[in-house]
């Protein structure tokens, strides 16, 4: 019984927290950096969905840090998790960094964007740009001229949980419901629960192609509501104890984003290519 009891409580302590299990240490006496993404799939950058990592595919951006990884000498451990849970590791310094991250002023409590001499975050370190879009149902009221968004009616603007869209419509005077998941916002935005939808355009894009028959309604409004720079966030933890790792580690994102070898894998991947 005793034993039994052990391996009970073994097991919760176990599931306390995430277990950031060591990869076999490429670099031999050389730091191993944890960075965290969310478990959403966001094409080409990040693909598939949950936990697991397809290595021989994983995305873009896991592309680009593995090129990190080498270019710097130094061992990765990556792990997703949900993008709210991400931040708070981030936060505590058990992660070294999250991506993709854009920027919020609040954010900077928690993380060390790239940045320039006056203190605002660095673009050219950025790992890449995307754009929120709004989404509607076809033939919806809802208008966007790139100024104003009209034929709300008492409905609120949907958004995902922890993104910095939210914020941003709501500085607009918006009413904003948030869902943890592309899934469940689509969901809301199909019953006719919300009246739009904002989104990143690629998770949007891929919540979408994953069940036509659900969301076959829903369409894109163009202009993007807003386009913005993603960072791989670092921690405090990890700046302080590295500074100059810290910097290297963004020096290097900008590097590799201007390497015509790199440029040649984006091509690939938006091509739907193998890019190894």
């Amino acid at each position: 019984m005793i034993a039994i009891l052990m391996s009970a409580l073994m097991a919760m302590v176990g599931a306390a927290g995430p277990a950031w299990a060591e990869p076999p240490a490429r670099f031999e006496g050389r730091p191993t950096l944890s960075f965290v993404y969310e478990t959403q799939a966001n094409p080409p950058r990040y693909l598939g969905t949950g936990t697991a990592i397809n290595w021989d595919r994983p995305g873009l951006t896991l592309e680009l840090l593995r090129d990190l990884g080498a270019r710097l000498e130094v061992n990765l451990a990556i792990r997703r998790f949900p993008w709210n849970r991400g931040l708070y590791l981030l936060e505590t310094g058990e992660a070294d960094g999250i991506f993709h991250a854009s920027y919020k002023k609040e954010r900077e409590r928690i993380g060390v964007y790239p940045t320039l001499a006056d203190g605002m975050p660095d673009p050219s370190r950025a790992i890449f740009t995307q754009a929120y879009f709004l989404h509607v149902l076809r033939g919806s009221p809802v208008r966007w001229d790139g100024e104003t968004i009209a034929g709300l009616g008492d409905k609120a603007v949907g958004a995902t949980t922890g993104y910095s869209i939210v914020g941003d419509l709501e500085s607009r005077g918006v009413k904003v419901e948030t869902g943890k998941i592309q899934g469940i916002n689509l969901n809301k935005l199909v019953a006719g629960r919300i009246a739009a939808y904002a989104e990143l355009e690629n998770m949007a894009a891929a919540a979408i192609a994953s069940d036509p028959a659900a969301y076959g309604d829903v369409v894109k409004l163009e202009p993007p509501l807003i386009a913005k720079p993603y960072y791989l966030l670092l921690s405090h933890a990890f700046v302080e104890r590295d500074p100059a790792l810290a910097e290297a580690v963004f020096e290097t994102i900008a590097a590799i984003n201007a390497d015509p070898a790199f440029q040649a894998r984006a091509a690939a991947y938006a091509a739907g290519a193998p890019s190894r």
